[in-house]
């Protein structure tokens, strides 16, 4: 049964826009970052929390973090690496759906399993593991589920990207409480997490400031 409420959680999170979660009484004021940098994107309600990160000793890898104000979060981590492939590469390599298999199952030793210890769950159950490569970048999802020993399941997910001929990877994670009967609440983190993209060149030049954020700033 909990695998099954995983399953349907996480898989309509590619149907969700941004603005139609909520009522048009209730509309939050919606806010966006992005880091041209790294050329990614996503939009959250104004009031949540979000700390840009600076790369260093502490924390070498998280780009961002963003805390909803019952406690869920999300962050974008960004793994330096070798060079991933070039987009003629990975579409012409008959093997590539094998490729794909490959990084999900060390995304799913080395983040989730991770995730899962941290967290001291009892039981980790695996939702959806889907491949969403594009012409931009290597991507997927996964979706889990973990039991605790006291107190609600906590879900981690994510989308994650190799962009074409860059040495990293850039992956927006999230973990929340597992509550099927707070549809708007739920309805609001899949519509953060489906705002998650990857800009074009052109887009990522247009960040405000040297932090590369356009926090504020109305959604396209």
């Amino acid at each position: 049964m909990i695998k099954r409420c995983v399953v349907l959680f996480f898989g309509l999170f590619f149907m969700a826009r941004f603005l139609s979660v909520v009522g048009a009484q209730e509309q939050p004021t919606v806010a966006e970052y992005r880091d041209p940098e790294y050329a990614y994107s996503f939009q959250y309600p104004a009031h949540w929390k979000l700390k840009k990160l600076p790369e260093g000793a502490a924390n070498d890898e998280v780009r961002v973090s963003l805390q909803t104000p019952s406690g869920d979060s999300f962050m974008v981590i960004v793994e330096k690496r070798g060079q991933n492939p070039s987009k003629a590469d990975f579409q012409s390599d008959p093997k590539r759906s094998a490729r794909v298999d490959k990084l999900i199952d060390e995304t799913t030793q080395e983040i989730y399993r991770s995730v899962a210890r941290n967290l001291g769950a009892v039981e980790t159950i695996f939702g959806e593991k889907t491949d969403l490569s594009d012409n931009a970048a290597i991507k997927f999802y996964v979706s889990s589920l973990n039991k605790m020993k006291a107190g609600e399941p906590v879900i981690a997910a994510g989308i994650h990207s190799y962009p074409f001929s860059k040495p990293y990877s850039i992956s927006f994670m999230m973990t929340a409480f597992f509550n099927p009967g707070a549809e708007k609440e739920n309805a609001l983190m899949r519509a953060v997490f489906n705002s998650f993209q990857l800009l074009e060149p052109a887009e990522s030049s247009t960040g405000s400031g040297s932090t590369g954020s356009s926090e504020g700033s109305d959604p396209k």
